[in-house]
């Protein structure tokens, strides 16, 4: 079974990076593919992504949650 969308969010960054936040299934089940696409002119893009499972997203939403904390001190 191919990739199927279920659903997909962006937004663009102050310095032009954009993140795009794509929720997939597949049939290893469904999960997030986040896109970093960084503009290298020309219309040229880099791009990155990573995937996190459904059954992994509590913990990384909790950690990214504890980062944000963090970072907020300094």
């Amino acid at each position: 079974m191919a990739d199927v969308e279920i659903f997909s969010r962006r937004f663009k960054t102050q310095r032009g990076k954009t993140f795009f936040f794509d929720v997939k299934k597949n049939s290893n089940g469904k999960f997030v593919k986040i896109t970093e696409s960084i503009p290298q002119g020309n219309s040229n893009y880099r791009r990155a992504f990573m995937t996190v499972s459904e059954e992994a997203l509590p913990e990384f939403i909790k950690t990214l949650e504890e980062i944000k904390q963090e970072m907020e001190k300094y």
